[in-house]
């Protein structure tokens, strides 16, 4: 979705004007870039979590050349939708067991009312 649908998507939703939905967007903006310049999470309440990590360095090919190439370290910024917007999109989840797929084991044992090793008969003749 294009900047421009989504300010008219609000301004049509919210009931608000152009330019306070402008300012709004601009206001977030500024907001979710210096939180995640100052603690690297920001979290949009509902909806999910922009994260910042970071990528080790690491050795590439010039896909080209086939040459080695350093890339360096490096953050970004990742995104983590929250279960509520995950289950809106993919319906809710199933509880998985953790025997789910493997054959049922029984407990019932066996009842022997004759003692195999007992005490009671070592000492009789």
């Amino acid at each position: 979705m294009s900047r421009k649908k989504m300010v008219e998507g609000i301004m049509r939703h919210a009931g608000i004007s152009k330019a306070n939905v402008e300012r709004f967007y601009e206001g977030l903006s500024s907001l979710i870039k210096a939180e995640l310049a100052r603690s690297g999470r920001f979290v949009l309440p509902g909806i999910g979590a922009f994260v910042v990590r970071r990528r080790k360095a690491r050795t590439a090919r010039n896909p080209r050349t086939g040459q080695p190439v350093h890339v360096p370290a490096r953050k970004v910024v990742r995104f983590k939708a929250f279960s509520s917007l995950n289950e809106l999109l993919n319906g809710p989840r199933e509880k998985k067991s953790t025997l789910q797929g493997q054959p049922e084991i029984s407990l019932d044992l066996p009842l022997d009312d004759t003692p195999k090793n007992s005490d009671s008969q070592l000492g009789e003749t």
